[in-house]
């Protein structure tokens, strides 16, 4: 499809906002206008067509003026849900908004209605919904791949619980096909400066879920470790050993047939390495097929909602360490759906 006759903005020209830009780029659009108070980091003209971008330090004015077929929100935390309910409410039909989706559940339903009320087509940049690797994964998952997925677990150095762990709360729900039943976990304390401002207070932290369907997950992304992160899927009878950032998929399981027979306590039965082939890629790579996906048409991959869900269990995670890291039930009620977390 060709994508040259949109105008893109992108609000944000930060490290995000800079990858937005490398996005729009590989897919051929052009970006109009670029909002960041400091503007003199946006570039002059645009690598879609070559023509001068717009400099704002008012994203409302931005898009009044740009009137933009596609808006990038690529800010920091507290403002996403504020400037993508502006746009959408302000004619613009295409929003891709950076997670978290927003710092509060009230002001990420807030959006989720402004949405719903103007028909427009809103993606929350959880990148793996768009990575053909995932797709694959799930597609073998489906093949019976290491038979029914049972539980998983995470593991990152130093980040906050809103920052990147959210991106895993999210892809909890995508590889257990479930939603969160209840959590308990602990925050870390250790009170780590934010390297984007000491405005911005989110933890790191650890814990588990359990989701409805019986998938467990065990998270860690405490402040105690500077480590690259690293994913492990378990099934009924193999496992997955998931290192992104190196492009490793290895997958060791029980042989079809008679060794997938035998009781699950025989444990010790031989698993075999199944060939999978992962396809390196990066942010900007995975940011172009999900703003493709907006400018094109079907289903959004990743929905307000879905934003939302994967931001309920970050709140979750608060709950339950302010109660001594007990049990908290999903979906919060009362006190517990106002909580607001800094997230950058």
């Amino acid at each position: 499809m060709n994508f040259g006759n949109f105008r893109a903005a992108i609000a944000g020209f930060g490290g995000m906002g800079k990858r937005h830009l490398m996005a729009y780029e590989k897919i051929g659009c052009p970006v109009a206008a670029i909002c960041d108070l400091k503007s003199p980091s946006i570039p002059q003209v645009s690598p879609g067509d070559g023509k001068v971008i717009a400099h704002y330090t008012e994203y409302d004015r931005m898009i009044q003026e740009v009137r933009p077929d596609i808006l990038s929100v690529a800010t920091n935390g507290p403002s996403h849900a504020e400037i993508a309910r502006y746009a959408v409410e302000n004619g613009v039909k295409r929003v891709l908004v950076e997670k978290p989706v927003a710092t509060s559940l009230p002001e990420a339903e807030s959006l989720r209605d402004a949405v719903r009320a103007t028909g427009a087509r809103v993606a929350v940049n959880h990148i793996r919904r768009w990575s053909p690797n995932y797709h694959k994964l799930l597609d073998r998952l489906g093949e019976g791949l290491i038979g029914e997925p049972r539980h998983a677990y995470f593991h990152c150095g130093s980040t906050g619980l809103g920052n990147f762990a959210t991106h895993f709360f999210d892809l909890l729900r995508l590889l257990s096909g479930s939603e969160a039943a209840w959590v308990s976990a602990g925050i870390d304390g250790r009170g780590t400066p934010n390297t984007r401002g000491h405005q911005f207070k989110d933890p790191g932290g650890f814990g588990m879920a359990v989701m409805r369907n019986g998938f467990r997950a065990f998270l860690d992304c405490s402040e105690d470790t500077g480590v690259q992160y690293l994913t492990v899927l378990a099934g009924e009878y193999g496992r997955v050993v998931i290192d992104e950032l190196n492009a490793s998929y290895v997958v060791r399981a029980r042989p079809f047939g008679k060794p997938r027979e035998c009781p699950l306590t025989q444990y010790p039965e031989p698993m075999e390495i199944v060939p999978f082939l992962a396809v390196p890629h990066d942010i900007p790579d995975l940011t172009a097929r999900a703003l493709a996906n907006l400018m094109g048409g079907g289903t959004s991959a990743c929905t307000v909602e879905d934003g939302i869900q994967a931001l309920e269990m970050v709140m979750a995670f608060h709950e339950s360490h302010e109660r001594g890291n007990a049990r908290v039930d999903l979906p919060l009620t009362g006190e517990a759906r106002c909580r607001v977390v800094q997230i950058a």
